[in-house]
């Protein structure tokens, strides 16, 4: 079995991957339990591959497949079955370098299966299967070690968005991301792709953070998350919405100082933060767009 230190695989991030820092987090995270054996987990990921009564022989994080790049995980069977793994955590995630994976598996001495792990568990580009960061904390749910139950309330907080967010969360965490992509998941439905987007810290401060979306899976043209109250910045933040073509009901004027650069003509807010975010606060928001 491949390294199962939690703490060693969680420095093994490489910066030629296409994966973000926090995803590599995720991933290295999951790849500690599967590397373990972790029962639940494993049959999970062998089920949706379907390779059925086999453990895990190797767990393999971040692999570089000769020349299509680097994958997210690998996992090898006893009975010599793979199955590559796709983790995503955004709902809009860029998937142009499936292929060339697909490609370079193509050429294993065994048929190899592809399983995403994401927020969707369905509508997949061929030939992937789905298993959803849900099922995996089902999985988890009731194992006695207390590693695995903190896992499982990270993956709740910081990747499916469940439960409010504090202003220091925000700043210092994903768990703003992750509660505006559930919000826009749940009011727009399986067609909603969204991205995070923020602009670069100053000093621990920023412009702006948040979500960029598309409420129909076209161009993202819309926007909700944090823009600090002011220039040079302070710090307070506002809650706001924003359109890029689309007039918003209860619209706000004028556009924010701190996204001067903007392009984004339609602006509308719930006003400075000054207690916890919650998804009411979010659906509220998200409501005053027209569709």
């Amino acid at each position: 079995m491949a390294e199962s230190n939690l703490f060693t695989m969680l420095s093994a991030f490489q910066p030629g991957s296409p994966a973000t820092p926090f995803e590599n987090y995720c991933t290295s995270g999951l790849g500690y339990f599967l590397a373990r054996g972790h029962r639940m987990l494993t049959a999970l990921f062998a089920n949706a591959a379907g390779i059925h009564g086999e453990s895990l022989a190797l767990v393999e994080v971040q692999p570089r497949l000769a020349d299509a790049g680097v994958a997210d995980l690998l996992l090898t069977f006893e009975g010599g079955r793979r199955a590559l793994v796709e983790v995503q955590i955004e709902a809009g995630a860029d998937e142009s370098a499936l292929p060339a994976l697909e490609a370079a598996a193509a050429e294993w001495g065994i048929k190899p299966s592809f399983v995403m792990l994401g927020l969707r568990d369905g509508g997949l580009p061929t030939p992937w299967l789905p298993v959803t960061w849900a099922q995996v904390i089902e999985a988890l749910e009731d194992d006695p070690d207390p590693v695995a139950g903190q896992y499982a309330e990270f993956v709740q907080r910081d990747i499916l968005g469940i439960g409010s967010v504090t202003l220091e969360e925000a700043i210092g965490t994903n768990r703003l991301y992750a509660l505006g992509g559930a919000a826009v998941r749940r009011r727009f439905g399986r067609e909603a792709r969204n991205i995070n987007s923020a602009s670069r810290p100053m000093g621990g401060r920023y412009r702006y953070l948040g979500t960029t979306f598309s409420v129909d899976g076209g161009e993202m043209e819309y926007w909700v998350g944090l823009v600090n109250e002011g220039l040079p910045l302070s710090e307070h933040y506002h809650l706001m919405l924003a359109s890029k073509q689309r007039s918003l009901l209860t619209p706000s004027q004028p556009q924010p100082r701190a996204t001067g650069d903007w392009k984004w003509d339609h602006w509308t807010g719930v006003g400075r933060v000054v207690r916890p975010i919650t998804s009411q606060v979010y659906d509220e928001l998200l409501a005053r767009v027209q569709v």
